[in-house]
């Protein structure tokens, strides 16, 4: 999958646009573009030649094509709008005095999942800057691990490119839904990027929305092409939902619980508040993609109200 569009187009349709989520992925492995260290916004660096431009085919706001990549990388498309592919969703609470989301990196690391992780170290708060941390083991881990979804606000995406360079491979990622969309995107496209031969795991910070402007167009809350997403948005205090989308994901969970890192709570949650929660996010969202003009045909305009009225028998 190829666009023939340049750094110039994602320039105009992107960044310009106020559509960067800063995510990283268009520099992750592309020597043309780079990103502000004050804004995490991304830019472009030179007078880049390339047509077909990588930067412009790995940016989660250029294009998305839902379906194909689901089949992509699950093999299957989503029978839940909301949630996504999952395999199984489960309420966890931790064991120990760690951290749910620490001691699924710790389980990932002891399982032999993973041998690296890209995590996050914060940099400012106004605005949300994060640069990305390559770490090498569960215990340095530990001090990277974010708190919530604004402290992984910044190109983390590109420390897979930076492990990729390092020639590390088993490498997992921690990120929120923006950065999860974007490693979607490249691991699925026609560029030989490198990254299915780096990158092992996936565990998305399931989002509430907020801190950045281009946030406000954002569909995905709870990490849809992770291999697990930690919500704990519809979770009692102190628990969180786990959506665990892939084999990989659920040999981390059974890790955790068998090394009694973590607890199952509920096998069989209700999931009432948690999607009552994405789809009004996704609902507001929806409207200020659409705009007060849901379709265009040549010079015309229509309306939402004007198309319903011309559905009507």
């Amino acid at each position: 999958m190829k666009v023939e569009k340049s750094s110039q187009d994602l320039e105009n349709e992107v960044i310009y646009a106020g559509l960067c989520i800063h995510c990283g992925s268009c520099n992750a492995f592309c020597p043309h573009m780079d990103f502000n260290k004050e804004t995490g916004e991304a830019f472009v660096v030179d007078e880049c030649a390339e047509t077909v431009g990588l930067c412009y085919n790995s940016c989660p706001r250029t294009f998305f094509p839902i379906n194909k990549i689901e089949t992509g990388i699950f093999g299957e498309t989503r029978k839940d709008l909301a949630v996504g592919v999952y395999k199984n969703i489960i309420q966890v609470k931790s064991k120990n005095k760690d951290s749910i989301l620490y001691n699924l990196v710790k389980a990932a690391f002891e399982e032999g999942i993973v041998k690296h992780m890209v995590l996050t170290e914060p940099k400012s708060k106004k605005p949300p800057v994060a640069y990305p941390v390559v770490v090498d083991d569960a215990e340095t881990a530990k001090k990277y691990i974010p708190d919530k979804t604004m402290d992984n606000a910044g190109p983390l995406v590109t420390g897979i490119g930076k492990a990729y360079l390092e020639r590390k491979k088993q490498v997992g990622f921690v990120g929120n839904p923006c950065h999860i969309r974007g490693i979607a995107k490249i691991y699925n496209s026609d560029f030989n990027t490198g990254i299915r031969e780096t990158l092992s795991l996936k565990i998305a910070y399931a989002c509430s929305s907020g801190g950045m402007t281009a946030c406000k167009y954002c569909t995905d809350f709870s990490g849809e092409f992770s291999d697990i997403s930690y919500s704990p948005w519809g979770a009692p205090k102190g628990e969180a939902m786990l959506i665990i989308r892939t084999e990989v994901g659920q040999k981390v969970v059974d890790g955790a619980v068998k090394k009694k890192l973590l607890e199952i709570t509920n096998d069989n949650p209700d999931l009432t508040e948690m999607k009552k929660f994405i789809n009004k996010k996704r609902k507001k969202n929806f409207k200020t993609l659409i705009g007060d003009s849901l379709i265009k045909a040549k010079y015309l305009e229509l309306t939402k109200e004007e198309i319903l009225d011309l559905l009507k028998e």
